[in-house]
């Protein structure tokens, strides 16, 4: 995950994606001026409303709902097509006969669950432990591929992950947003075995990747920002997954007494495959718990060099030697589980920067805070 300003992620680092990626970038669900259901794109992405730029003769109908259309500008944007955002009706990857509806978050009782009791620092979870993990999966050239970039599962349509994992004007253009993993534990097998009981050994189904059809970032994230605040985003799978032993979704924090807390004191929980102190990444996920800060006080520690903390945008958590996430951590959940057993884990924070080298005392992460986000979440999602 982790960097300061100007220093690019070495597994975490996110990829700015157009249209050349056919996955479509949205800034945020909205309503075209004729009252239909949109995306706040790019107006280069929107072949409807870019044709009408191009039309010789638009009328002053045409030009006026061209007007009405706009939602927003881009201050990464290049060109005029790329800085101005419309609201665009143009939805062709949409499938209106999926059964499950993208819309639905699983209830308590169906989400948050993981079967075992139970990074930097970290130790390697049980196979079944985390079941909500995602990675995030680029093409690139040469047929090649790659998991950077984390993700935690929310629904059967959609998994939540960082703005800066999906949109970043530093990496090469080459380099195409593709799939989502899910299910998986040990990256070097499929399936992934462990030993039993028995000691005849037992494995759990293989992976499942999953196409992204569109991508929907925070409308006020600013890639490369020094504090990285609105870093959130979420992505849409082509199809709706199957829940199974090793694919689950995370419980958002919606109940509104949730909403309301710090978390401050509580310790959390990170899983991962990112950086570990020995090697580039882990093969196996592994997972840590992180004690949560004080905003206040992690805000003046950033304050001495220059960045700046937003408690209501932000959270942090960490900051004991060598216990940390990492490079390739971006995106993954900081997860929070109730006083009791049988209480669901729930997501309260995203993986988004810290201090090079990781791990570094009295130095925590910085996350971004879900439950100020819950409204963006819900009203993002889509049938």
């Amino acid at each position: 995950m982790f960097r300061i300003v100007g220093v690019c992620l070495v597994l975490g680092v996110g990829f700015y994606v157009l249209a050349v990626n056919a996955v479509l970038i949205s800034f945020g669900v909205c309503q075209t001026p004729s009252g239909l259901a949109g995306h706040c794109v790019p107006l280069a992405d929107c072949k409807s409303l870019y044709d009408l730029i191009l039309s010789a003769a638009p009328s002053e109908a045409q030009i006026e709902y061209l007007r009405r259309s706009f939602c927003g500008s881009d201050v990464n944007g290049t060109t005029a097509l790329a800085k101005n955002r419309v609201c665009c009706g143009d939805n062709p990857n949409v499938k209106n006969n999926d059964p499950y509806s993208g819309k639905i978050l699983p209830v308590e009782g169906s989400c948050g669950v993981t079967f075992n009791t139970r990074i930097f620092g970290g130790v390697d979870s049980s196979v079944d432990e985390f079941p909500w993990s995602a990675l995030i999966k680029y093409r690139r050239p040469y047929n090649a591929s790659a998991l950077n970039c984390a993700g935690v599962l929310i629904n059967q349509r959609y998994v939540l992950s960082a703005a800066h994992c999906l949109r970043n004007p530093s990496i090469p253009t080459t380099w195409k947003l593709d799939s989502i993993r899910l299910g998986e534990w040990d990256i070097s097998t499929d399936p992934d075995c462990f030993p039993s009981a028995d000691g005849k050994g037992r494995c759990v189904d293989p992976y499942v990747e999953v196409k992204i059809e569109r991508i929907i970032i925070h409308e006020k994230y600013i890639p490369h920002s020094q504090s990285e605040f609105y870093d959130i985003a979420l992505l849409r799978m082509a199809e709706s997954v199957n829940y199974s032993d090793t694919i689950r979704p995370i419980c958002l924090p919606i109940n509104p007494v949730l909403r309301q807390m710090t978390f401050e004191k509580e310790y959390a929980d990170v899983a991962g495959w990112g950086r570990t102190e020995i090697s580039p990444y882990s093969t196996v996920k592994q997972t840590i718990s992180l004690g949560i800060w004080n905003t206040d006080a992690c805000a003046s520690r950033f304050k001495t060099i220059g960045i700046s903390v937003d408690k209501r945008l932000q959270m942090c958590a960490g900051g004991q030697a060598q216990q940390d996430t990492c490079q390739g951590d971006s995106g993954a959940p900081l997860t929070l589980r109730g006083r009791n057993m049988n209480d669901p884990y729930y997501v309260v924070g995203i993986v988004s920067f810290g201090m090079q080298p990781c791990g570094m005392a009295s130095w925590p992460g910085i996350y971004t805070r879900v439950t100020n986000y819950i409204d963006w979440i819900r009203n993002n999602l889509e049938d």
